[in-house]
Formats: structure tokens, sequence, C-alpha cells
């Protein structure tokens, strides 16, 4: 990742361009989905190499290194949008990212950085070990009438600031949307939906950047 990714400007309700934390767009439609692809009950069973495997046969190909299952949105009467970690390629100095996609959109488009968001915790400067991205993120039942996942971030600008926002990547009408709120949005009623167990953190991690 560049530098340049964790830029985001400071505006209400903006529409990203990139998809970490700045939204990209395209994903593959397949209108052929077998019937285990298009069932809505998928039990994660285990990760084998680069497949999320369920329970009763079913798995779904990645195409990514170091995969790791974290969860599902479920969506009544459809396949759910499975969350999981891992890079898009096979290198050590490719940041682990986290991606969402729902089986029912056919194959996850991996190469070149796309479909990826930003993984939560701390991100370092590989050069001056400066801190210029902290994050929190939620997945489930985030904000009252919103699920998906939400990113409550800081981040450090060219200029020296540090800014505030939230990322919220939410479903509406079996697609994932993107949002940017600026400043530091509602962390409290996240946090009493989690303590209903309406939605889950996902644990940080620290890392340093691409280079």
């Amino acid at each position: 990742m560049t530098r340049k990714i964790y830029i985001l400007i400071a505006v209400l309700l903006l529409g990203c361009t990139t998809k970490n934390n700045e939204k990209a767009s395209g994903q593959l439609q397949d209108s052929s989905l077998t019937k285990n692809q298009t069932e809505t009950v998928w039990l994660f069973d285990k990760v084998v190499g680069s497949k999320l495997v369920f329970k009763d046969s079913k798995s779904f190909e990645t195409n990514l290194f170091e995969l790791k299952y974290i969860g599902q949105l479920e969506q009544e009467g459809r396949a759910p949008f499975f969350i999981f970690s891992g890079r898009d390629r096979d290198e050590c100095d490719a940041n682990i990212s986290i991606y969402i996609h729902s089986p029912e959109q056919g194959q996850l488009v991996v190469a070149n950085g796309q479909n990826r968001y930003q993984y939560p915790g701390k991100e370092k400067d590989y050069e001056s070990d400066t801190i210029f991205y902290q994050a929190r993120a939620f997945f489930g039942q985030v904000l009252k009438n919103f699920k998906g996942v939400i990113w409550y971030q800081t981040q450090l600008l060219e200029n020296g600031k540090r800014e505030s926002s939230v990322f919220l990547s939410y479903i509406d009408n079996n697609s994932i949307k993107d949002t940017l709120f600026a400043g530091n949005g509602n962390l409290k009623q996240t946090l009493n939906l989690m303590n209903k167990g309406l939605c889950f953190e996902i644990k940080g991690r620290e890392y340093t950047s691409e280079p």
C-alpha cells in the first residue's frame, strides 16, 4: 500500500474510490451459482490453504495467502457475506487485509490490491516507525440501522495533523456499500450493541506500511 491510500478527505458521507477504506469498485457477478452456493446456512469448519471450508461440503476459494476466517454477515434468505483476512500475494512485505464477500457474487478478485480493506490496529511507517494509522473495527449490527463492518480510525495527514473518521461498509440490497464520515462517530452505540452480543470486535494488530 502506498501512503496516499491512508490520506482521507474529511467530508460527510463520502463515497470512496479505493477499497483500503477508500472504496474500490468492481466485483464479478455469477448467474450460474450451484445450489450449495445459494444456500443460506454456511457453518464455518476450517481453512485449507486459500479456501474457506464449511460444513455440508461447501467451500469458497479466496486466492489469498495466510488466510484467516473472521466471521460472517447473515442475510435473510440469501448466502451470507464472509469476513476474512489474508495477503493478496506471497511476499513478506505485503500487508494482511480484510475482505468482505458473498459467494453469490462469484469469484473474489484480489489481484493488484483490489477489494481489500484496512486491517484494524496500528500501522507504522516502515522507515520512520511513526504511527500514521490506528483503528478499531467491529462487524455485525454495528449501528442501530446498519449491519456490516465499521472502522473508527485516526490517520496522520501529510500536513502532520491527525484526522479522525468513521468508515462503514454495510449491506444494502445484497451488496456492500461503503461510506466515510468525518469525526469520531458513535463508538458508544457500537460498543452497546457489542455488549448485547449483536456485533463483535475484530482484534487489531500492529504492522508496518508496505514499501
